[in-house]
């Protein structure tokens, strides 16, 4: 190995222990750290950023890139280093030529302003209070489209931003994926309309929180979540984190009168929990940028997988019922395994995104994806948006909040910067639906979920998806493990399938 590239790889994995602290400290926030710890925490973490970027941009890092034979037209560097230091070497050349043209205090501030904004999120939707929330949002709105304008000012800030998470992607891509998908699933809606309605009443029964406790811990390390290397916990909205090689953590929230809440939100977690414990990049390259996801879309894929394609299929729970019943006790008694399957699988437009059946959850995405694109360009105001947000809703769903915490405060993700996430959730839709017939191909799926073997479907997504983590883009992850680009089509072919054998059209 050539001494620069060496030096590259100590210099990547200092970076990334400074964010996996940052990591620990942002999930310390969301779970167990007091109300009056808010100031300092943003301080603390302002710091860290402050810190990771200054490694980021060390400027002998573009000098060993240089010496290596890395540049625009070629970021893989000389041929003769091989494959693995070329995906690396690639990896490293996007990260750090983007770096270097963000200014250090727009980090530092911009990582404040999300800490400082994601505790009056939190408090903001459990008092039903935009106007609170409002000061912050517009802060870090702005922030974010000074980070766009430094990264590139040729182009429109949200295609910046959405390049951040999915390597390519841009505003106009990005409709030209959902305004044909908006469509399908608006036909299949009226279809499901059309038939007589699911009765799911069953499943709003009370439902003690430590029943779905064990609920959520008995499925999470059914499906393989190593707890050696993480740990479940509660927050306001569930979300991942990777605090270090041998630590990723997942939270989930618990809702009383509605236990599937927290049912489908653990198994989406520990999909993507399962990813990141699944990374397994050469151990030249451990604790560096390529022991990471290909993209946002790719990890979607994963833990909408494992959520709906398993979690909501007759295959899966033909199996787990009996022992879901056994967990939650009176909550499900009389109710069959067919009734129950129906209720799960229930079309009907709502409110809660993180709730939304697997038909209207691309209508949520679409909404927010709209919305984003209004903001960043101007189009919108943020004193406007909770307006804006219920004319939406009633225009895609049909329905109105009654309330800002069941509208525009119901995400956690513009509290923490995350413009250009969201179209990442239909995306993995999309990736996960083609994924899993390139799987059919070489397991017999229901089957395995019939007999219980869940280990060899998690096999199948560790060597074809997981252990190449960040060293292929999602294009060629997609193309390399089904043969053929992202095609929409995969996922309304299964749409259509599933809900005509319940609702019988």
């Amino acid at each position: 190995m050539r001494t620069e590239l060496k030096k590259l790889i100590d210099l990547d994995r200092e970076r990334v222990l400074v964010t996996h602290i940052a990591s620990l400290l942002a999930w310390d926030q969301e779970t167990h750290m007091p109300p009056g710890a808010e100031e300092e925490r943003a301080e603390q973490l302002a710091w860290l950023e402050g810190a990771a970027h200054e490694k980021a941009v060390n400027p002998r890092i573009g000098e060993y890139l240089s010496a290596l034979g890395c540049s625009d037209s070629n970021p893989r560097g000389d041929p003769g280093l091989g494959g693995d230091a070329g995906a690396f070497l690639r990896l490293l050349y996007r990260n750090y030529t983007r770096e270097v043209k963000l200014p250090a205090d727009l980090v530092t501030e911009t990582a404040k302003a999300q800490s400082l904004g994601q505790a009056a999120w939190v408090r903001a939707r459990s008092e039903n209070d935009f106007a609170a929330f409002r000061p912050h949002l517009e802060r870090i709105l702005d922030l974010k489209r000074q980070a766009a304008v430094c990264l590139d000012p040729n182009k429109k800030p949200y295609d910046v931003l959405l390049d951040l998470f999915e390597p390519g992607s841009d505003e106009a891509q990005v409709r030209g994926v959902f305004e044909p998908l908006r469509k399908d699933l608006a036909a299949l809606l009226a279809k499901i309309r059309s038939r007589p309605q699911v009765d799911d009443s069953f499943l709003r029964k009370p439902c003690s929180k430590e029943a779905q406790r064990t609920a959520s811990r008995y499925f999470m390390e059914l499906l393989g979540y190593d707890l050696r290397r993480g740990r479940l916990d509660v927050t306001a909205h569930p979300f991942t984190t990777t605090v270090g090689r041998a630590d990723v953590r997942i939270t989930t929230r618990y809702d009383e009168g509605y236990f599937l809440s927290s049912l489908f939100s653990t198994i989406h977690e520990t999909g993507h929990a399962l990813y990141e414990q699944g990374v397994n990049p050469p151990p030249e390259y451990a604790g560096t940028c390529l022991a990471d996801g290909a993209s946002m879309g790719i990890h979607e894929s994963q833990s909408r997988m494992w959520e709906n394609v398993v979690g909501r299929s007759r295959s899966f729970w033909s199996r787990e019922y009996p022992a879901l019943r056994a967990v939650l006790g009176e909550v499900l008694s009389g109710v069959s395994l067919d009734e129950f399957l129906r209720g799960i699988n229930k079309v009907e437009p709502s409110l809660i995104r993180t709730e939304a059946d697997e038909v209207t959850y691309g209508l949520h995405i679409i909404l927010r994806f709209e919305m984003e694109a209004d903001l960043l360009s101007g189009r919108l105001e943020v004193k406007d948006v909770p307006a804006a947000w219920n004319a939406k809703t009633k225009d895609l769903l049909g329905i109105e909040p009654p309330s800002d915490s069941k509208g525009c405060l119901q995400d956690v993700h513009w509290s923490a910067g995350l413009f250009g996430y969201f179209p990442s959730y239909s995306l993995g839709n999309l990736y996960a639906a083609q994924f899993v017939q390139a799987l059919r191909r070489d397991l017999d799926l229901d089957s395995c979920l019939k007999a219980g073997d869940y280990a060899s479907m998690l096999g199948w997504l560790r060597k074809k998806i997981h252990a190449s983590g960040a060293a292929l883009l999602p294009k060629e992850l997609c193309e390399g493990v089904t043969g053929k680009p992202l095609d929409a089509g995969h996922f309304v072919d299964y749409l259509n399938r599933k809900y005509s054998e319940i609702y019988g059209f």
